[in-house]
């Protein structure tokens, strides 16, 4: 049994704490769309298409699983108490395999800060700018409505 954890997963979680899977998906999918040349080689998850939320990978969500069950990525409940949403967040065993990453991949650091930017923005935003950028993903969206309003 393959007990890795995907390098693509890894570009994606880095060390953040992120809440729900949803935007862990489009963590993914803006990292697609503003890295592609980079990531190329890394065979970075391509196959995107529209889902309940927008954009959707199920090569991402198959990942995610796999490196939960594997111990690179551990689930929390939200610590506001809301129990809509997990909290997931790279292991110690995951920042290792992470940080190995790090000495090959400089563009690694470009991605941590636009993370780090969508870490401080509501999911409402993200989705919404998605959303605007790439209506093709919309076609499917249980939100849709909501997520382009005003």
């Amino acid at each position: 049994m393959d007990d890795s954890c995907s390098t693509s997963l890894l570009f994606v979680m880095q060390d953040l704490t992120i809440a729900g899977r949803t935007r862990i998906q489009k963590y993914g999918f803006h990292i697609y769309q503003q890295y592609k040349d980079e990531l190329e080689e890394h065979d970075f998850y391509s196959d995107w298409r529209p889902y309940h939320f927008g954009p959707y990978s199920q090569m991402l969500a198959d990942d995610l699983q796999k490196a939960i069950s594997n111990g690179y990525v551990k689930i929390s409940d939200d610590p506001s108490g809301d129990s809509k949403y997990k909290q997931y967040g790279v292991t110690l065993k995951g920042r290792n395999v992470y940080r190995s990453l790090l000495a090959d991949n400089a563009f690694l650091n470009d991605i941590h800060e636009m993370l780090v930017n969508l870490q401080h923005q509501s999911l409402m935003k993200i989705l919404k700018q998605i959303y605007m950028d790439y209506p093709q993903y919309t076609v499917r969206s249980q939100i849709k409505d909501d997520a382009t309003r005003g």
